[in-house]
């Protein structure tokens, strides 16, 4: 909470204004980007317009997954308001429960210091602005941290039903049901009377999505299509053939080239300073937030790699799961003209890092682990900062 009420400060009364900058309260500012589109489809519904569906820039709301404007009408429906602080406040309690269900499952598979350290860089994780700004990102944590854990505990038809739930809330989700069928599926194979095991194992498939085949149903009752979401995604970049695609996922100068472009837009930023403060602020924003990208994919790849070694044996899932989340995600950026960009936010789902991370800091000098500490602190503060001053925020 420290944290975010610093970024405020510092994005409202110290930076200069973003180019999203908006008038109005600081509620209104910080609903914005995906969080203003929840905020419409709680007021209007959900709307498809196939002519213009697959156009970029043509964002519409139906690429949205329903949970979250769920709850925002819900709590729209007890409070007999809209007032956008009551968004903001929704997905900040959401954000700080999800805190607690990474602590609770944390301590049910780790010891209580590796335990307690996964919590530290759980809650320093720099997505503390996307839980001021109306995004489900705590919900979709708690769907994984619960899914996860119920399933390493043998719960499967409860994991089942949390990671159904998920699938209704983000896409994210798919990679995690897609990571429990293949463990269930390698266990299935081992099990002597394999036939009679079909039917469950089909049903619990089916509770493991159903969140995402009811919101597809629904589209093809109201839209006439079940595929309109995925429609709807063309309208924030296309993608490439698929030949290139592939060839970028394993071309390290590509991944290199991503982060080289973060220097120069602080170059360019600088470079204008004294001409456009905005434009400058804006480039140089951005400049840091590909850097921050750069940094985030490095340090989820020493969490899934150390939570590899660690958990392989204690929690299997958790490890499989992290590992399927950031195949997804590579998949993701190499999908898109978007490139290497809101790694912080899309792989945090990948809650295994963090139990790396955990161990990890057992393991080495206490101010390694504290300077990775400080280090997410000041990045989450610089990104409610710019959530906070209208700038774009990965």
């Amino acid at each position: 909470m420290l944290l975010i009420f610093i970024g405020i400060l510092i994005g409202r009364f110290v930076l200069p204004p973003g180019s999203a900058a908006l008038p109005g309260t600081i509620a209104h500012q910080l609903l914005s980007w995906d969080g203003r589109h929840y905020y419409y489809i709680m007021r209007f519904g959900y709307s498809w317009n196939p002519n213009v569906g697959e156009l970029p820039g043509h964002y519409q709301q139906i690429e949205f997954f329903p949970v979250q404007p769920i709850l925002d009408e819900m709590i729209r429906w007890i409070t007999g308001s809209r007032a956008p602080i009551l968004m903001v406040l929704l997905s900040l309690g959401l954000g700080i429960a999800s805190i607690y269900a990474m602590d609770h499952v944390s301590r049910s598979v780790m010891t209580l210091s590796e335990a307690r350290w996964t919590t530290i860089f759980f809650a320093l994780w720099p997505v503390s602005s996307f839980y001021v700004m109306g995004y489900p990102t705590g919900l979709i944590t708690i769907c994984i941290i619960f899914c996860l854990g119920d399933h390493n505990a043998g719960r499967y038809w409860r994991s089942a039903a949390w990671c159904g739930l998920g699938t209704a809330t983000a896409p994210t989700m798919v990679f995690v049901a897609f990571a429990l069928g293949l463990h269930r599926l390698v266990r299935w194979l081992a099990e002597p009377r394999k036939a009679a095991a079909i039917p469950g194992l089909v049903g619990w498939g089916i509770v493991c999505i159903w969140g995402i085949l009811g919101f597809m149903i629904y589209q093809a009752f109201r839209f006439h299509d079940p595929f309109a979401f995925s429609k709807a995604a063309a309208a924030w970049g296309g993608a490439p053939p698929f030949g290139p695609r592939l060839s970028r996922l394993f071309e390290p100068d590509w991944y290199t080239q991503q982060a080289a472009a973060g220097l120069r837009e602080i170059d360019h930023g600088l470079g204008i300073f004294h001409l456009d403060l905005r434009k400058a602020a804006n480039s140089i924003q951005f400049g840091v937030q590909r850097w921050i990208n750069t940094a985030t994919m490095l340090v989820v790849l020493i969490g899934l790699i150390a939570a590899t070694v660690s958990l392989s044996r204690r929690a299997p899932i958790f490890v499989l799961a992290g590992w399927t989340v950031f195949a997804g995600y590579l998949w993701f950026i190499v999908s898109t003209d978007q490139n290497m960009l809101a790694a912080p936010r899309l792989l945090m789902p990948a809650v295994a890092l963090f139990m790396g991370l955990g161990w990890l800091s057992t393991k080495l000098p206490h101010p390694l682990s504290y300077a990775l500490g400080l280090g997410l602190s000041i990045v989450s503060i610089a990104e409610v900062a710019f959530a906070a001053g209208g700038y774009w925020v990965v």
